[in-house]
């Protein structure tokens, strides 16, 4: 196995090489996510990755998954093993890169691949979004890759009896909260002082329940390079965990794992274990490194930011009319559990101000003004938002995942219906799980 960062990985087993959630680039979710340690220091790139790779398995439509200037290196043939979930947005994304051989695996039924020396296993995730974890054995070996994926007690213990020798666990937040939430700054640093004890609590806990020999924190972390967003990598303001920070809590606990911190290019065998390929600066503390990256990043974050194209002065009138349209597909049931008032601030030449009142009785549902009511505020550059109101962009939450967002909610409560809406606003899919849980 070779580590690339974050979850891809390339598992190289009984003559077949399969390469797991491919993001070789840099500057993820409109330019914000870069990688631990710059790929191209490494010498990594998507042309460098090898052409005879037989496999893709992509665990979910997340651009620090799915990269989709990495896809476009590979035949668009190339067999893509995804989970079955409960829509087909994801397949028709993948199918709208180009991908055309596209093999959806039920959640838990193993896959042979060419004998029996070589089978996939892929697993859902027990949440409403998205998402997929994979367990490959072959030649007497198991290996394990979670992603993002977060599974259910029951699966995880399963998993323990399989006898995995390597596994690679989310341990880092990948999200917006609470950094670009409006909190005054003491309960800025003690809600993300909270979450990282928390993330970290559960990479030990996922680890004891799977019982791997070696466990590698992997997907999760990303590298803030924006100069004005440097503060994301501080341990005190931010949720990117320093892969060596969970290694620690793995050891303080006590699992009877291994814990291994892997850096882009080293490799495990099964023959002689951990092989460092890595180049030396990949191993300097996590400040410095970033501190460095940044000066030499700092040029081309510019341009980009730069060379951003404008949204169009009909940017009100599609804000209007997808907003009204989504909530009013919903069923009663649906928007009583949301039971939000959502105000949306979009700033910039064509920006404005709107409030989707999911607590109304009747339609319309947006107001063009924030209402005195709101129960949560999201305000995004009209650049950021209108890709996503055109359909270049399909996923709303990339542009939360940008750090380019604010976000506020009174009272202080998560809603886990609204970023259901936000994150997919199937009004069958969003009635079927509203009905059922």
């Amino acid at each position: 196995m070779t580590y690339f960062g974050q979850a891809c990985t390339l598992i190289e087993a009984a003559g077949r090489k399969i390469l797991t959630d491919p993001w070789l680039t840099e500057g993820a979710y409109f330019g914000t996510w870069f990688h631990t340690h710059l790929l191209a220091d490494a010498g990594v790139a998507p042309e460098t990755v090898p052409k005879d790779v037989d496999y893709l398995f992509i665990s979910h439509e997340h651009e620090d998954h799915l990269d989709p200037a990495t896809l476009r290196h590979f035949p668009h043939d190339i067999p893509v093993l995804i989970c079955k979930f409960p829509t087909s947005k994801f397949r028709c994304y993948l199918e709208t890169l180009g991908l055309t051989n596209i093999l959806e695996l039920s959640s838990g039924e193993p896959l042979g691949l060419g004998d029996d020396d070589l089978r996939l296993t892929i697993f859902s995730t027990a949440e409403y979004t998205n998402d997929s974890a994979l367990l490959v054995e072959a030649e007497g070996f198991t290996v394990f890759n979670e992603t993002d994926c977060k599974l259910g007690y029951a699966e995880l213990s399963r998993l323990g009896e399989r006898k995995i020798d390597i596994g690679f666990y989310m341990f880092s937040g990948a999200n917006w909260y609470p950094m670009m939430y409006d909190y005054p700054e003491p309960v800025m640093l003690e809600n993300v002082r909270r979450r990282r004890r928390a993330l970290l609590k559960s990479l030990v806990q996922r680890v004891k329940l799977t019982k791997p020999r070696i466990a590698v924190p992997a997907a999760g972390p990303c590298t803030v390079l924006d100069p004005q967003r440097l503060w994301l990598n501080s341990p005190e303001r931010g949720i990117f965990i320093d892969p060596e920070e969970g290694v620690r809590a793995l050891r303080a606990a006590d699992v009877t794992a291994e814990p291994v911190s892997l850096a882009a290019t080293d490799r495990w065998d099964s023959g002689s274990g951990v092989e460092r390929q890595a180049p030396a600066g990949f191993r300097l503390p996590r400040e410095e490194y970033i501190a460095g990256a940044a000066r030499r990043m700092e040029s081309r974050i510019a341009a980009a930011r730069e060379a951003e194209p404008a949204a169009g002065r009909d940017l009100p009138q599609r804000i209007t009319s997808y907003f009204e349209a989504a909530v009013r597909a919903l069923t009663p049931t649906v928007r009583e559990r949301i039971d939000a008032a959502l105000a949306l601030v979009v700033t910039g030449p064509c920006g404005g101000c709107w409030t989707m009142d999911f607590k109304a009785a009747r339609p319309p549902y947006v107001q063009d003004r924030i209402a005195p009511g709101w129960t949560h505020r999201i305000e995004v550059e009209d650049k950021l938002i209108y890709p996503f109101l055109t359909g270049r962009e399909i996923f709303f939450e990339h542009i939360l995942l940008s750090l380019r967002a604010r976000c506020a909610r009174r009272p202080d409560e998560y809603n886990e219906p609204l970023y259901h809406f936000l994150y997919e606003p199937d009004p069958v899919k969003l009635h079927y799980w509203y009905a059922t849980h």
